[in-house]
């Protein structure tokens, strides 16, 4: 953009020097005027005289020699002299113009915001120095007010503020964003109340209020699946004393979550919450910590199996009837697999926060695809059973003989 910039403004210099670089000066055009009157009148005098013919002619020839030769040393005199006092001119109009150019396109163009994108790219795929960071910071201050009616340079400058320990600057940011920002954009109003909530919190010494708990829960109100939310307002929840608010706050992240070591330190955030709660007097249900799991014996009939490949493929799935149709958990074999005991839990799910502890009741099938895909197609076999326990002891049984129409 900067290249087509000062190219633009070649172009336009050469349309400005044109008409000055041609133009006779003043002083050359009056001296011309000046030595043709003065030409004609001697001519005429020549002419009017008593001399004879062949004098009258010398005397109009030597006039002639004379105004040619007054002309020809005005012109050079114009080329030798005028011309070459244009020359720093022209060579200062053109520094002018280009350094003009680089001016506006600092002032007004979009060479902070390059940088800054720049600075982003390369932030994503490594650690920015400390001169970087300090570089992007001042970019984006200046982008966000250049540019208030962007909210990205501004969330973006206050993400980053957030980030560096500035929780001042970040809270001003968020605050004004969420004046602007209209009803409907659901998303970016929760994820900007849990950003102000998290800089009050850190900007505060992480000392947890009524008022910065309420943000959370807003922004939990607008999107209830957001994990870091969701474990930050158990914890403040777990801070203000209102332990079974955390308690069901841990237990939704909790069974979103597949079982790693980060959940079990969940469970024991859970566990000390219930635990001040009997200290109160009151009873905690905690049997939601048993991980959901079924087992299920996939077969099929004899008349199936003699139809249809080895190879293949079979789908068995957990699904929540009053859900969307993703599996909760799914496992693949081949029709060579069956008879089959298969074992669906948590660690199968196909999104984090969609798997099996999530739903209470599951619709379970065993589904022969013909086309190797999950989704059940006509002339596809299957075997199903609805309404089961997500946590039903003992062996379900499967055997495949229906097949879609």
């Amino acid at each position: 953009m900067i290249w087509a910039s000062l190219l633009l403004a070649i172009v336009l210099l050469m349309f400005l020097l044109v008409p000055v670089w041609y133009r006779r000066p003043q002083d050359v055009n009056d001296q011309s005027e000046e030595n043709l009157r003065l030409y004609e009148e001697r001519s005429r005098e020549v002419a009017a005289s008593d001399l004879d013919d062949a004098r009258k002619q010398a005397l109009q020839l030597e006039l002639d020699r004379e105004f040619l030769a007054a002309a020809a040393t005005a012109e050079q005199g114009l080329s030798s002299v005028d011309v070459r006092k244009r020359w720093p001119l022209a060579l200062a109009l053109l520094v002018v113009s280009l350094l003009a150019t680089l001016a506006l396109y600092q002032q007004w163009g979009a060479g902070d915001q390059l940088r800054a994108t720049e600075l982003l790219q390369k932030a994503a795929e490594a650690e920015l120095s400390k001169n970087e960071q300090t570089e992007l910071l001042a970019l984006l201050e200046v982008s966000a007010q250049r540019y208030p009616d962007n909210a990205e340079w501004s969330y973006l400058l206050g993400r980053m503020s957030l980030n560096n320990g500035d929780y001042e600057r970040a809270d001003e940011v968020f605050s004004a964003l969420l004046l602007t920002l209209p009803e409907e954009a659901v998303a970016d109003r929760a994820s900007l109340l849990s950003l102000l909530a998290q800089a009050r919190f850190f900007g505060g010494g992480q000392q947890v209020d009524a008022g910065i708990y309420k943000l959370m829960q807003d922004s939990l109100a607008l999107q209830p699946n957001q994990p870091q939310t969701r474990g930050l307002a158990g914890m403040m929840a777990f801070e203000l004393g209102q332990y079974r608010d955390a308690i069901q706050h841990w237990q939704r992240l909790w069974q979103s979550l597949p079982d790693t070591p980060e959940t079990r330190v969940l469970v024991q955030g859970i566990e000390r919450a219930a635990e001040r709660l009997r200290e109160q007097g009151e009873t905690v249900d905690l049997s939601f910590l048993q991980r959901a799991e079924l087992k299920i014996l996939v077969e099929v009939s004899d008349a199936v199996r003699a139809q249809l490949d080895p190879q293949t493929t079979v789908f068995v799935l957990a699904r929540d009837p009053e859900g969307p149709p993703m599996p909760l958990a799914a496992q693949r074999l081949t029709l060579a697999d069956l008879p089959q005991l298969v074992t669906l839990n948590d660690s199968q799910a196909m999104v984090a926060d969609m798997n099996l502890s999530s739903a209470a009741k599951v619709t379970v099938t065993a589904r022969i695809s013909l086309s190797g895909e999950p989704i059940a197609q006509s002339g596809d076999w299957q075997a199903e059973l609805t309404g089961v326990s997500n946590k039903h002891e003992g062996v379900l049984t499967l055997r495949i003989s229906e097949q879609l129409p």
